[in-house]
Parts: C-alpha cells; structure tokens; sequence
C-alpha cells in the first residue's frame, strides 16, 4: 500500500468531535470511517479527554485519545523513565518538553503517542493513536494533533 500523506488540516476544523476535534481529522488518521467520540470534562467545564472508537462494544477498536492530565501523575524522573524505556524522541524545540515514541500495550499492538508537559510539570497532554489509517505514520500524526492542541489545552492557564 502507497504511504498517505495527506495533511491532517487544522485540527479544530469543523464539523467537530468532542466540542473539539476535526471529524476530517480523526478518519484521516485512524481510517474510521464510522466512529463514536467520548468527551470528558474536569472541573468548570474543561476539556479533560476526548476518546475516539470504531464502536462501544468490548470488540470494538480504540483509534485515538487525546487527554489533559491536570495534575499531571508524572513527576520528571517518571517522564524521563517512560521516554527511555519507550526510546522516545524530545519533541522540536518549539513544542516541548516533551517526547513522541511508540509502546506495545497488552494485545502486543503498536501504539503511537506523544506526551507534552507545562515546563512545571504541573500538567500533561497525550496523544494516543491505538488504530492508524493504511499507509499512515502515525506518530508524525500522533506529533500534528500535539502541535495543534498544545496551544488550546496546554498553553492556557488553568
């Protein structure tokens, strides 16, 4: 199968997902054509995760999720320990700190992530793609939703 290289677009664009997430974005990089989208709010309405499915059942496949972690659970030494073990790479300058890296979880599937933190290390995104699209590097996508949303659920003060 030939690379897909389309580009994401913005990430935030219309119709939307989650009160956030581009619908255009999530198939693009999961392949999901027909998908249902869980979004769950911390205090005050903020955004808290946003977890992105073939369907509900048990058997159906996770494609991505996108969660704020505020308090992060990570202190630096737990981040740096994640990084090595997944032998992640340190996010560009402009978008860090933080890593992108690959992980197998329980099923001995790949997954993509990328986790970015407040240079505090008071709060965290992550962003998993667990299913990705034929021909997709999914931790180049993993990387694109970060750089997109680091400025709307990272950057702004809690």
């Amino acid at each position: 199968m030939p690379p897909d290289t389309r580009p994401l677009g913005d990430i935030a664009a219309a119709p939307q997902e989650c009160e956030l997430i581009s619908a255009n974005a999530i198939e693009i990089a999961t392949g999901f054509k027909d998908f249902t989208a869980v979004r769950t709010k911390m205090d005050k309405g903020r955004f808290a995760s946003c977890s992105v499915a073939e369907d509900l059942t048990p058997e159906g496949k996770l494609g991505l999720v996108i969660e704020v972690l505020d308090p992060s659970p990570h202190d630096a030494e737990a981040l740096e320990h994640t990084k090595l073990t997944t032998k992640g790479n340190d996010l560009p300058d402009a978008l860090g700190p933080g890593f992108a890296a690959r992980r197998k979880n329980a099923q001995n599937e790949t997954i993509s992530f990328v986790y970015g933190w407040t240079p505090d290390y008071k709060r965290l995104l992550s962003v998993n793609i667990y299913t990705s699209a034929p021909g997709r590097d999914s931790l180049a996508d993993a990387t694109e939703f970060f750089r997109q949303l680091k400025p709307i659920l990272l950057d702004k003060p809690a």
